[in-house]
């Protein structure tokens, strides 16, 4: 019972290490880099994210992406535009400087709190050696630690005459082909997001070609999506510019399947070039659409939430089967 609980822990952990490296982001927990929060948050502080909540208050600490860095700064006011923020140690708010007001879609959660006060636990000055070594080294301490725990986990056994037998356990190769499993869903759906772009200038000589067009005029660009995949795919639309407004944001295509959308695009006053940019999420459905939509407000949470829903269906199928037997046994002798 205990080697089953050390294995689902052990899986745990690296199927947390492998979300983070694939998402590119922090996953439920993170670490402040900075003093801007003190005194309630300070450097090395490790913080728990709560990514479920979107309801957000003015006092309320966030993590969001900014220019591709994650800041930890708490909301002191929301405006139309987004939310205004501010470390609790800085003499100016983030978007005194010029920033723009951080949009809900850039915000990954909310940091937990007890009262009012953040949850945070001291780690000291070695996270930063950790983090260092680990962002240099990330894709290589990623397999060296699920090939480590593998073979810890297959055990071995010592003989008479100093024979050293390997025992390869079923439960071991079945946590290596669950983890595949899982990395490869993940890989499915995070390398198929992409952008589309609508590039077009404005100038007074607009109409002369397809892409030129009167300052201020609104037109609108058909775009297609086809599956060419062998599974289907769940496709969420998301304008990243307010000149952009798209007729349909969210359907199914099965594989071969075409879809034509049509995007409708206000064109700046100014006279210049311009793209405007669609992103595009794709997902393999394997939960109700819905749940998939309500989640997409950070593009990578549905992706987690299925790999956590196979991640149980592979632990359930672990308790029910039978995975104690040997598969592979390897003789080594040793030399006295």
């Amino acid at each position: 019972m205990l080697g089953k609980v050390a294995l689902l822990i052990f899986s745990f952990f690296v199927l947390l290490s492998l979300a983070s490296l694939i998402l590119n982001a922090p996953l439920l927990i993170a670490y402040i880099k900075s003093d801007s929060m003190s005194p309630k948050l300070e450097k090395n502080d490790l913080v728990f994210i709560n990514v479920f909540d979107r309801n957000f208050n003015e006092g309320d600490i966030i993590v969001f992406n900014s220019k591709g860095s994650w800041i930890c700064h708490r909301i002191v006011k929301i405006s139309a535009d987004g939310f205004i923020t501010k470390g609790d140690a800085n003499i100016a708010t983030d978007q005194f400087s010029g920033k723009p007001a951080v949009l809900e879609s850039q915000v990954i959660g909310k940091i937990l709190s007890i009262g009012g006060d953040p949850m945070n636990i001291q780690l000291g000055s070695g996270v930063e050696i950790a983090e260092s070594v680990f962002g240099q080294n990330k894709f290589i301490i990623f397999f060296m630690l699920a090939a480590g725990g593998l073979l810890l986990l297959s055990g071995g056994e010592r003989g008479r005459k100093g024979k050293k037998y390997l025992r390869i356990k079923t439960s071991t190769l079945f946590v290596a082909s669950s983890l595949l499993i899982i990395a490869a869903f993940s890989l499915a759906n995070v390398m198929a997001f992409e952008k589309r772009e609508i590039s077009y200038g404005t100038t007074s000589a607009g109409g002369l070609r397809e892409d030129w067009v009167l300052p201020g005029e609104k037109f609108s660009r058909q775009v297609e999506f086809r599956n060419g995949g062998s599974y289907p795919y769940y496709y969420i639309l998301s304008p990243e510019s307010l000149n952009l407004r798209v007729e349909v944001q969210d359907f199914i295509l099965f594989p071969g399947e075409t879809m034509i959308v049509e995007v409708h695009v206000s064109a700046p006053e100014d006279t210049s070039l311009h793209t405007e940019k669609i992103f595009v999420a794709k997902y393999i459905p394997l939960m109700p659409l819905e749940v998939i939509r309500k989640l997409s407000f950070f593009p990578y949470l549905p992706v987690l939430v299925m790999d956590l829903e196979i991640a149980i269906a592979l632990i359930l199928i672990y308790f029910l089967g039978n995975f104690e037997g040997e598969v592979l046994k390897i003789r080594k002798r040793w030399r006295t």
